[in-house]
């Protein structure tokens, strides 16, 4: 879906404001994907000359836990605004995704947000405690070190030492 920047600066008499469905699911995200089409509210207000841009969206991710390994699904909320002043779209350096005539890709902008908004690392939840690093199993799991048989490698006994100081 394309959104006609140049137009709104040419034509503006109130705020526009854009809903739409994104379907991102067929593209390459780092580490997550995106299975579901995402709702996406563009609003563009026009005070003197510059265009105030706002994203909202909340796409519902669904990735690998860092910790644990457990699939997860998680809605991650973006909010971001830009200011556009006329003619940004003809710059080749632009930070959003203009077309030479001056439209704008909501599309890939909504795409190029979940990149740079999404973290790295991302987690089933906040308190998600990960793998016993004894039996591997999730956290809290019902074995000790001492119960499980596995003897500590003694080149890491050092660390053990720092927990109990």
């Amino acid at each position: 879906m394309l959104l006609d920047i140049q137009k709104i600066f040419s034509t503006y008499r109130e705020p526009v404001c854009v809903q739409a469905g994104v379907d991102l699911s067929t593209e390459d995200f780092p580490g997550y994907a995106v299975p579901e089409p995402v709702d996406a509210r563009v609003c563009a207000v026009l005070e003197g000359n510059v265009l105030d841009l706002s994203l909202d969206m909340e796409p519902v991710l669904q990735f690998q836990c860092a910790r644990c390994m457990e699939e997860a699904r998680k809605v991650f909320p973006v909010h971001t605004s830009y200011a556009i002043r006329k003619g940004d779209w003809a710059d080749p350096d632009a930070e959003l995704p203009f077309a030479p005539d001056g439209k704008l890709d909501l599309r890939e902008l909504c795409y190029s947000e979940l990149v740079v908004e999404v973290p790295t690392v991302l987690l089933c939840s906040d308190d998600c405690a990960g793998l016993c690093p004894v039996c591997g199993c999730r956290k809290p799991c019902a074995c000790t070190q001492e119960t499980s048989g596995v003897a500590v490698d003694e080149r890491l006994a050092i660390l053990k030492q720092l927990l109990t100081e």
